[in-house]
């Protein structure tokens, strides 16, 4: 749930409270089926790595960072390299940006190949400053490969970014939930249907611009497809995915989806949603934990035709070990599942999937 958790305790009381539902204490072990991967921070994002095993996702909360998850083993390790600040002529993002010197709050991903091969990892972050983060990956496709910071996109005064699409060009585009300096009323808005924010398109050239058509209640999830001629957006309290033209920004299809959050390609080529079914005053309250417990609230894993734009839920879920989920990818024949909130990635085997 992407919202400050400043706000939480002023907008819990403008809302009817529903039963609290955070967890006290869920052991890491396995609950129907469902295996936790613990000891993490608030993994909010999960991407495939490029040797088509493994995971990388980052952490929102301390000690943040970006990490690789080994499938083999589910076995952790950083990816974040030593590495000195690029000379200004290699950086990837805005000619006067300075590597950040605290840890990394990284909140949405988006990996892909540059147009001479390199590979490069773009993370929403919100520490120390409101920013899309470059870095190359190297050693992309071995079994630890390592990230490099290339340079960033600082974000505009109202910015508040949640998740991140690389372009060919070498251009991207960034979900803008709603104007930062009023985040209060920007929320109210939001969760009453009205539009907060929209998607912004950054070039090297004319930095942020906002992308025509793309408004909407608290935008989140933004996925390309794989023609790279549209991208899928999430409009969180519109309740609804979005398919959108690269180009002009034009809707180009919808299908409605309860609190859509982040998205991701099956092997089959649906898309995967991650669903939110709590109530307003559920997904404030979350906000107020720490990160030793795992969220317990309800959501649904959705599955998309992109050709028919028809939904359906592929699993859904509420208690131990997690809930929250906010984004699913498969990897093989499991299903991993992060949140915003807690200590853990949870592995499943993938609903559907034939056994081996």
């Amino acid at each position: 749930m992407p919202i400050n958790p400043l706000l939480a305790l002023i907008l819990s009381f403008l809302f009817w409270a529903a039963p609290n539902t955070l967890a006290e204490s869920i052991p890491c072990e396995e609950i129907d089926g469902i295996h936790s991967i613990c000891g993490l921070a608030a993994p909010e994002d999960l991407v495939p790595a490029p040797n088509g095993r493994d995971l990388i996702f980052g952490q929102m909360a301390e000690p943040g960072g970006l990490w690789l998850l080994d499938t083999r083993d589910d076995s952790v390790h950083s990816l974040l390299s030593a590495d000195p600040a690029p000379a200004e002529a290699e950086l990837w993002g805005q000619a006067d940006c300075r590597k950040p010197s605290s840890w990394l709050g990284a909140h949405g991903l988006d990996l892909r190949q540059r147009a001479d091969g390199r590979w490069q990892l773009l993370v929403v972050n919100h520490t120390e400053r409101e920013s899309v983060e470059f870095f190359e990956l190297l050693d992309a496709e071995a079994d630890r490969p390592r990230a490099v910071w290339r340079g960033c996109a600082i974000a505009p005064e109202e910015g508040n970014f949640n998740d991140v699409i690389g372009l060919a060009d070498g251009s991207l585009l960034v979900t803008h939930m709603a104007d930062r300096r009023r985040q209060l009323w920007s929320a109210l808005l939001a969760a009453f249907g009205r539009d907060t924010g929209f998607v912004y398109r950054w070039t090297p050239v004319a930095g942020f611009e906002p992308l025509p058509g793309t408004g909407g209640a608290h935008p989140n999830g933004i996925l390309l497809a794989p023609d790279e001629q549209s991208f899928y957006l999430n409009i969180y309290f519109g309740g609804s995915v979005r398919r959108h033209a690269v180009d002009s920004g034009a809707l180009l299809a919808e299908v409605a989806v309860e609190k859509p959050d982040n998205s991701s390609w099956a092997d089959d080529g649906r898309l995967l949603v991650a669903s939110h079914q709590a109530s307003l005053w559920q997904l404030f309250r979350s906000l107020e934990q720490d990160h030793h417990q795992p969220s317990l609230l309800p959501f649904t894993i959705v599955a998309i035709d992109p050709a028919t734009m028809v939904a359906q839920p592929l699993l859904q879920r509420e208690g131990p070990p997690l809930g929250a989920g906010t984004v699913a990818l498969q990897r093989g024949s499991d299903l991993y599942i992060g949140s915003y909130v807690g200590d853990r990635i949870v592995r499943l085997p993938m609903p559907g999937a034939a056994s081996e």
